[in-house]
């Protein structure tokens, strides 16, 4: 099973600069009010993306 990350161009205040053009799903986009960027849509395992909807990247493991 996969979920769906997009992009998005900006990055909530208060958090990390590093997320700016991170990829998230579309939940944490809307909740957050980032713009998503068209056509970046990617299909990725449930376990990188942490509880609040940011991929991780490749390497990570979400903890249990």
């Amino acid at each position: 099973m996969t979920i769906k990350v997009y992009r998005f161009a900006q990055y909530p205040v208060g958090n990390d600069v590093t997320l700016s053009h991170g990829y998230a799903t579309m939940e944490f986009i809307i909740l957050n009010k980032l713009t998503a960027v068209p056509d970046s849509e990617m299909d990725v395992d449930p376990a990188h993306v942490d509880q609040e909807g940011r991929y991780l990247g490749l390497n990570s493991i979400n903890p249990t």
